[in-house]
């Protein structure tokens, strides 16, 4: 039996959707099509791709993880192999992972790029955690991530787009918020403070603070951005936060205050997995990254 893309087609979709019934909703093909191609696959490698418990929901084995990867590879060379009669316009799917908290921020505009320069070129993308984003650049999953750099291994690649300081957010009209003028982390820590609470990030805001000997009155926790923002628009705390907020849901109720001190710095980057062919595609992808992360720079800084 040779093997083909339609094999593994349908095992990365099986493996994605942890269901032969669901990956062949998704292909529109039948579910025994899916089930006979993952048994060739398995009888071609004379290994197990998936365990089979009670229900209907598929896990991947050790092995099975190890050739998702590969086969996401393949699949990705393939289709940035594909071109029009000219074979000048590339082509191809791209899966990239963003950090749920910056996604609001910088992936629209990607998207609208990516569409408007290269439209054969298809974005799919997921949002997670730091954690999770490093999860799946590990196994492959993703051609490339949009996140802060905290913490990553060494066999993670990045490329650093930008180095982000924390700012305080504070209620329009309080007296913190006079002249927009920079503030201090003590006039903060003073202040009912509202934490986002988020793995990594929660511990990286409150190092500035640590750092002065500063104990902030945690009031309240939020696990997203948004209301974090709603919250101190409404006056019941104030914040710290590293992520701009996004030009389209920009509030006058709230005012981004400079940090006096000198704080910490969270690089933006772009991270690939280590020693990864980079495809066309992915390259192409990765320069409409670029361009939005340094709009978004200019926009805060009103150059």
């Amino acid at each position: 039996m040779s093997l083909s893309l339609r094999l593994l087609r349908y095992f990365v979709a099986a493996a994605e959707a942890s269901s032969t019934t669901a990956a062949a909703l998704q292909l529109n093909v039948s579910q025994p099509s899916i089930s006979v191609a993952i048994r060739e696959l398995e009888s071609l490698f004379d290994n197990p791709l998936f365990t089979r418990g009670a229900g209907t929901r598929m896990t991947l084995t050790h092995f099975g993880e190890r050739k998702l990867a590969e086969a996401r590879q393949l699949l990705a060379s393939a289709s940035a192999f594909a071109t029009d009669d000219d074979g000048d316009e590339p082509g191809g799917v791209v899966q990239i992972g963003v950090f749920s908290t910056i996604a609001p921020v910088y992936l629209p505009r990607v998207l609208e790029l990516v569409q408007q320069r290269h439209p054969r070129v298809s974005v799919r993308f997921v949002e997670g955690d730091l954690a999770q984003l490093d999860g799946w650049l590990h196994k492959r999953q993703i051609d490339l991530a949009l996140m802060y750099d905290v913490g990553l291994p060494d066999d993670i690649e990045r490329e650093c787009l930008a180095e982000l300081r924390p700012y305080g957010l504070v209620q329009a009209g309080s007296p913190l918020a006079k002249h927009r003028r920079a503030i201090s982390l003590h006039d903060l820590a003073a202040q009912p403070f509202i934490l986002i609470d988020l793995p990594q990030s929660r511990d990286f805001l409150m190092a500035p603070f640590w750092q002065c000997g500063l104990s902030p009155n945690v009031r309240y926790r939020a696990a997203s951005i948004e209301l974090v923002r709603a919250m101190v628009a409404t006056g019941l705390g104030v914040s710290l936060l590293i992520t701009q907020s996004p030009t389209a849901t920009r509030s006058p109720l709230v005012v981004e205050c400079p940090i006096r001190e000198l704080t910490v710095i969270q690089p933006l980057v772009i991270a690939r997995p280590s020693r990864a062919a980079h495809s066309r595609a992915s390259e192409l992808v990765s320069s409409c990254v670029r361009d939005a992360v340094a709009e978004c720079m200019r926009a805060r800084t009103g150059q």
